[in-house]
C-alpha cells in the first residue's frame, strides 16, 4: 500500500509540472495579446494624435554673431587676418510668471479599434504670463558690439538681434492635437497665433506668434530706442569706453515693466500629459474627470485630491524650472541650432504607461535617449504630468492571477488526495487529470472573457463555471453528495480567496504569504493523527 500511496504522489506531481508547463503557455498568449494590444494603440497614435507635451511658452529672439578678426602676426608687409564666418543663434526670454491651468475630460470611446480602445483626453490649456522688462542695460550685446581689448583683433566681435522677428513659442509635441490655433492676448491686445513657414528653431515642433510693434519696442529698447539705434548704426565702440560711459549716452532709464500674456491652447492627446516649466515662477494646476491617474515625470504634485468625480492636482517646483531655463537657453544659443531638444519624461517613462517609440526627435521634443547621452548639443529637459492609466488592465491582472494557478492547482490534488486518505475514496490518475483540465480551462476562458467585460465579471464567469462543473464531477468522484458540497465549498473559497488578494494591490504579496500558511496549517492539523505508515 505504502507503494501504491508513493505511485499515486508521483503522478499528482508529474501532472502538476505538465499543467505548470501549460501556464507557461497560456502568459505566452497573455503577452502576446498584449503587444497586439499595444500595436493597436499604436497604430491609432500615429493616425490621430500622440501623448502630448508641452512647453511652457517663451519668447525667442533671432541672433547673427560675427566673430572677432585674430590678425595675422607675419612678416610679410601684408597684414592678413583670419576671420571665422557668422553664424546664428536664438536669444530667449522667460516669463517671470508663470500661471499655467489644464482642464481636461478623459475617455476611453474616442479611439476604438474592435474591442481595443486609447485612452484620450481633450481639454484646454491656458497660460497666464508676465514677462518683466529690464531696463538697465545688462551687457554691450544689447547694443550691437562686444569690446575686446587684445590688441591684435583687426575687427571687434559683433552681435546683431533681429528684434523685429522675435517671437512668441509655443512648442507641443505633436500639433495634430491642436485642433485649433490657439487664442493669444498680449497686453489684452488679440493677436492670432500661425503655424511658422520657416521654422526659427529647427528642431523644435510650435506654433509662434509675432509680437507687436509697441511690445517690439519694449523689448528691444533697454533705455531709449532712438539712442540705442544710434549706437547700434556705429557698428562698433570704442574700446576704451566703458560700460558706465555707454548707460551715461542713453536717456534716463525707466524702472521695470510688465508684459502679459495670456494663452488659450486647446489640445488633444492620448495616454499621457507632460508639461516642462520654465521661467522663474512656473506653477502648474490641473483638473480632469478621471479617477485613476499615474503622477508621472520628475516631480509629483504638491497637492493632490481624487475623488469619483475626478482628480485636482498642482505642481509647482522652482529647481526644475531653473534647471530647464539653462538647459533650453543654452542649447538654443548654439551655434546654427545644432542642438537637440529632449525631454527627461520620455526617457524615464513609467512601464505600465503606453510610449510608443513614434515619440522621437522627428516630432521635435525627442530624440534617442544614447544619441543624447553621448552628444555635447543636447538639451535634456525636465517635466513632469500624468498618464491616464487604464483601471482596468486586463492582461496586467490576468498575469497576477496566473502567479496563483499552481498553488490553487495544488491545493485542488491535495484535497483530492486528503479525501482518499482520510476517507479511503479511490480515484483515477485519470479524475486527477480532468479536475486539473478543469482549473486549466479557468484561465482560458478568463482572458478572452476580460477582454470583452471587467475583469471581475469576468472572474465570477469563469470561476462559476470552473467550480460548477468540478462540482457536478466530484459527485460521481466521491461517491457522495456530502462529500462533493465540501470540495466545492473549499474550491470556492480558494477562488474567492485569490481574488481578494488580486483587489489589493498594496498588500497582495502580504495576504498571499499569509493564505499559504493557513493552507499549510490547515494540512497539518488534518493529517496531525494520521500514520502514514498505516494508510491503505
Amino acid at each position: 500500500m505504502q507503494k501504491t500511496l508513493l505511485t499515486k504522489l508521483s503522478i499528482i506531481v508529474g501532472l502538476c509540472i505538465v499543467f505548470s508547463i501549460g501556464l507557461t503557455m497560456i502568459s505566452d498568449i497573455i503577452y502576446e495579446r498584449q503587444y497586439y494590444a499595444e500595436s493597436v494603440i499604436k497604430e491609432i497614435t500615429e493616425q490621430h494624435v500622440n501623448p502630448q507635451e508641452v512647453i511652457n511658452p517663451f519668447i525667442a529672439i533671432p541672433t547673427t554673431v560675427t566673430p572677432a578678426c585674430q590678425s595675422n602676426t607675419s612678416d610679410t608687409p601684408n597684414i592678413k587676418s583670419k576671420c571665422e564666418p557668422s553664424y546664428s543663434k536664438i536669444k530667449t526670454m522667460f516669463a517671470s510668471q508663470t500661471q499655467a491651468t489644464q482642464n481636461l475630460k478623459v475617455n476611453t470611446e474616442t479611439y476604438k479599434r474592435g474591442i481595443y480602445s486609447a485612452t484620450s483626453y481633450d481639454g484646454q490649456l491656458t497660460f497666464d504670463q508676465s514677462y518683466t522688462l529690464d531696463k538697465t542695460l545688462e551687457n554691450l550685446d544689447q547694443v550691437g558690439t562686444t569690446i575686446d581689448d587684445d590688441a591684435d583683433k583687426t575687427q571687434l566681435a559683433k552681435t546683431i538681434t533681429h528684434w523685429n522677428k522675435a517671437k512668441l513659442i509655443i512648442p507641443v509635441s505633436d500639433l495634430r492635437g491642436v485642433a485649433t490655433l490657439p487664442t493669444v492676448t498680449i497686453n489684452q491686445k488679440s493677436i492670432a497665433a500661425n503655424y511658422p513657414q520657416i521654422p526659427m528653431i529647427e528642431n523644435l515642433t510650435y506654433v509662434e506668434v509675432d509680437i507687436p510693434k509697441d511690445v517690439l519696442e519694449q523689448l528691444s529698447s533697454p533705455t531709449s530706442q532712438h539712442n540705442k539705434d544710434s549706437l547700434a548704426t556705429t557698428g562698433s565702440i570704442n574700446k576704451n569706453l566703458d560700460k558706465s560711459e555707454v548707460n551715461s549716452q542713453l536717456s534716463n532709464p525707466k524702472d521695470n515693466q510688465a508684459l502679459h500674456i495670456v494663452i488659450d491652447l486647446p489640445l488633444a492627446g492620448i495616454s499621457n500629459l507632460t508639461t516642462v516649466p520654465t521661467g522663474q515662477n512656473f506653477t502648474l494646476s490641473m483638473h480632469s474627470d478621471w479617477q485613476t491617474p499615474n503622477f508621472i515625470g520628475k516631480a509629483l504634485p504638491n497637492t493632490k485630491s481624487i475623488t469619483a468625480a475626478g482628480f485636482d492636482a498642482s505642481w509647482q517646483n522652482q529647481y526644475l524650472t531653473v534647471a530647464n531655463n539653462q538647459y533650453l537657453s543654452q542649447c538654443l544659443s548654439t551655434p546654427n541650432h545644432q542642438c537637440i531638444i529632449t525631454s527627461e519624461s520620455t526617457i524615464n517613462t513609467d512601464s505600465q504607461s503606453y510610449n510608443p517609440d513614434s515619440f522621437e526627435a522627428s516630432r521635435g521634443l525627442t530624440t534617442d535617449s544614447a544619441a543624447v547621452a553621448g552628444s555635447n548639443q543636447g538639451a535634456l529637459l525636465n517635466s513632469f504630468g500624468v498618464s491616464f492609466a487604464s483601471p482596468n488592465d486586463v492582461y496586467l491582472q490576468t498575469e497576477r492571477a496566473m502567479k496563483y494557478a499552481l498553488l490553487l492547482i495544488l491545493v485542488s490534488f491535495g484535497t483530492f488526495f486528503l479525501f482518499e486518505v482520510l476517507k479511503s475514496s479511490r480515484i483515477h490518475p485519470i479524475q486527477y487529470l480532468l479536475v486539473g483540465c478543469a482549473l486549466f480551462v479557468f484561465y482560458v476562458l478568463l482572458l478572452p472573457l476580460a477582454e470583452q467585460i471587467a475583469f471581475w465579471q469576468a472572474y465570477m464567469v469563469a470561476a462559476s463555471a470552473c467550480v460548477g462543473l468540478i462540482g457536478w464531477y466530484s459527485y460521481y468522484v466521491f461517491g457522495g453528495f456530502k462529500r462533493a458540497v465540501i470540495f466545492t465549498a473549499t474550491l470556492a473559497g480558494l477562488y474567492a480567496a485569490f481574488f481578494g488578494i488580486l483587489s489589493t494591490e498594496d498588500l497582495n504579496l502580504l495576504l498571499g504569504a499569509i493564505f499559504c500558511f493557513v493552507l499549510l496549517a490547515c494540512v497539518m492539523v488534518m493529517t496531525r493523527k494520521l500514520d502514514w505508515y498505516k494508510v491503505t
